[in-house]
């Protein structure tokens, strides 16, 4: 009798859970989608959509994606609704979202943390906005590393599966490999130290999936070679090994809060905790090798959350499980309730960021790009010309049906920013020729606050091309309103004088 009252109980409580989990789920989905529907792309996101818009998909990636560092999966995830159902530039960033609402979903409801570390991680800054909101090939790692390490805790039952979440990694940018080459070392490591017990059944199902790991990662490396005249890997090569030690550092801390003194307490927690779990070697390889690629290859402050979810696929990787947890030994338990807590503060804080991050989208432009776009189509620039110059006034282009920049290359080229030396030469750096017989119109955008664009105006007014629109917008991160990207649209003062608009 006592029993089957137990089992009902025990029964009517899984149930509330999964309603709590569900309704979790749903809230956050809910905020995410919203804050996607506010969002204006910024000039990364849009370059994306131009690559995809105007290039055969065969030479984006062969070779336009050496060019700028970026593998090809999430570029052919926008590929296909955009050629196969004509899908305008305006639902672009919705792709993104459903990508990381998919993440969330592994998240909540698979993850082997307890509920509220769970809920804490999915409404984070990093999981709910920044590669959430921000249509980026950044939005894949969290659902990839996600699956990734529940299926490495399944053991070999899993490994095909599991070879698929890491060859998907590996084709989804140069951080989701790192973490892909971290648990495929640490997976090849256990295998080869049992490899006499495994039947020959499983054997053919380790070389299956090892095939499939293989072939992934070696399709990538060919892609991430770098072209010689790419205008990221000269302006990589410039920093020096200290500088590059600091930036080392800066993404380690950065990852979890805004000052070193702030992160170091979880840094050395998960250090000794991974110490306890013997799985040291993997939380090097995934979590350090991401902070060396910060530092050495690809860091800027928007990369920083890419440590925290490498390290979020870590802890879920080696998570000790029910069992294990209630035979623990007095100290490993101790270092284990200690990280709970210390990791519930530190996401709940994040929490606090998503909040602030959201509210500002919803209040205002993360980009000036739509406003700018909208006053040169009010003046009907692109058929009178116009040169677009820095990196971020590409933000413009996909408001347009074709490369509205003459610099660019004008109307019969791609409209994307090429990375490469000569483009940049041309599209990135204004010289006083260029404003001596330049077009009618020219858009400069620059990361700056508005207030210091006095000498700026006035140096446009000197030869004689006067601002006549201002597009400001504040990418949001973190807890603050980030720098300014506003575009500043110049109109040569004899061409407006004689009254030549349509």
């Amino acid at each position: 009798m006592h029993t089957a009252i137990d089992n009902r109980l025990k029964q009517a409580g899984r149930t509330y859970l999964a309603l709590v989990d569900a309704g979790v789920f749903l809230s956050l989905a809910g905020f995410v989608l919203y804050t996607v529907s506010k969002h204006e792309p910024w000039a990364d996101e849009a370059d994306t959509w131009l690559e995809v818009r105007d290039l055969p998909w065969l030479r984006l990636v062969v070779s336009e994606l050496r060019y700028d560092g970026h593998l090809p999966l999430w570029h052919s995830v926008v590929w296909l609704p955009m050629h196969l159902f004509h899908m305008p530039y305006a639902y672009f960033v919705f792709i993104g979202g459903v990508c990381a609402v998919a993440g969330l979903a592994v998240l909540i409801f698979l993850a082997p943390f307890p509920r509220l570390l769970r809920y804490v991680i999915g409404g984070s800054f990093f999981f709910a906005y920044q590669y959430a909101v921000v249509a980026r090939p950044y939005v894949l790692m969290p659902l990839l590393g996600f699956l990734a390490a529940h299926f490495y805790r399944q053991g070999l039952r899993r490994i095909v599966p599991f070879a698929i979440a890491i060859a998907l990694l590996f084709q989804d940018s140069s951080y989701a490999a790192v973490l892909g080459i971290g648990f495929s070392a640490s997976y090849a490591f256990q295998l080869a130290r049992g490899w006499k017990e495994i039947s020959r059944q499983d054997r053919r199902r380790i070389y299956y999936a090892a095939s499939i790991i293989v072939v992934s990662f070696v399709f990538a490396f060919l892609i991430l070679l770098p072209k010689a005249d790419s205008s990221l890997i000269a302006s990589s090569a410039k920093n020096s090994f200290a500088h590059r030690l600091e930036k080392v550092t800066e993404g380690a801390t950065g990852a979890f809060a805004d000052s070193a003194p702030l992160a170091l307490p979880i840094l050395l927690l998960a250090c000794v905790w991974s110490y306890v779990r013997r799985a040291w070697l993997l939380l090097l390889v995934t979590v350090g090798g991401s902070c060396l690629e910060y530092g050495f290859l690809w860091g800027y402050g928007h990369h920083q959350g890419l440590i925290t979810i490498a390290f979020v696929v870590f802890l879920w990787a080696v998570w000790p499980g029910e069992e294990e947890r209630a035979t623990m030994a007095l100290f490993p338990a101790r270092v284990h309730q200690a990280l709970v807590a210390l990791l519930l503060f530190t996401f709940a804080w994040h929490c606090t960021w998503t909040y602030k991050a959201m509210r500002g989208d919803w209040a205002g432009p993360y980009s000036g790009a739509l406003d700018a776009a909208n006053y040169l189509k009010s003046a009907h620039a692109e058929n009178l010309g116009i040169a677009g110059y820095t990196f971020w006034a590409v933000g413009i282009q996909p408001y347009f049906d074709h490369n509205i920049f003459l610099n660019y290359g004008g109307p019969n080229s791609p409209a994307n920013y090429h990375f490469s030396l000569a483009f940049e030469k041309r599209a990135d750096v204004l010289m006083e020729s260029d404003l001596e017989h330049g077009p009618p119109f020219i858009v400069f955008a620059r990361e700056m606050d508005p207030q210091d664009a006095g000498p700026l105006i006035e140096q446009f007014r000197a030869f004689s091309y006067v601002l006549v629109h201002f597009s400001d917008g504040s990418r949001f991160f973190k807890g603050t309103r980030g720098p300014h990207a506003p575009y500043f649209i110049f109109e040569r003062l004899d061409f407006a004088l004689a009254g030549q608009r349509p």
